[in-house]
Formats: C-alpha cells, structure tokens, sequence
C-alpha cells in the first residue's frame, strides 16, 4: 500500500491474502488511502518515498526496531536509507494522528485476517 501500487476501489483477487485482510477492504481501506494521502507532504519535505517514512517514523519510536523486507537489492537500499530520515517530534505527532485515521477504526481483535 505504501508504495501506491493499489489505488482507492482496488479489488484483490480472492486468492490474494490482502483480499482477506481487515485494512485491505471497504471503508479501512479507503481510510488507508486517505492517511496517505496525508502523509505525502510529509514524504515530500523529506525527500522520501512513504515507505521510507513509514520505515523512518517506526525506528523513531522507543523500544522499537524496525525489519523490513525487500524482495531485491534496489528495495534494501531503498530501506537502508530511511535511517538517516530524521522526524521532529510534531511531525511524529502528525503521523501518528494520521495513523489513527485508520487504526481507531479497528476493534481490539489482534487477527487482522477474516479467515
């Protein structure tokens, strides 16, 4: 989602796991795409892709590490480079305001799956 690969009314094929997935349908997923519509200035400023942000907002948070995957060797650069992002503590405010556009949605259900 973050590298804006599926666009809002984005239908997943039904053996596509993200078909099954609860940020994936309907009203959550149209709220994903507006939190990053939001988050595009941010990524902007910083000269970055969001999902560099994204990567750069979690290695800003305590206690938390971040383990990103990539599937070839442009996308590990790509990943590396979010450390040098450095977010001041209004725009980590910001994201996470934006975040919760779409997170307070969820119940407190853990399994983000509807199998």
């Amino acid at each position: 989602m973050l590298t804006g690969k599926f666009a809002a009314g984005h239908q997943f094929d039904p053996t596509d796991n993200r078909a099954k997935n609860k940020l994936f349908q309907g009203e959550n997923f149209e709220l994903a795409q507006q939190a990053l519509e939001k988050l595009r200035p941010i990524a902007l400023l910083h000269n970055c892709t969001l999902a560099q942000l994204a990567l750069a907002w979690l290695i800003a948070q305590p206690q938390a590490n971040a383990i990103a995957g990539a599937r070839y060797p442009q996308q590990a650069q790509d990943n590396a480079l979010a450390a040098q992002i450095q977010l001041s503590a209004a725009e980590l405010a910001e994201i996470d305001a934006i975040g919760r556009i779409v997170s307070d949605r969820f119940d407190n259900n853990p399994i983000m799956w509807e199998f």
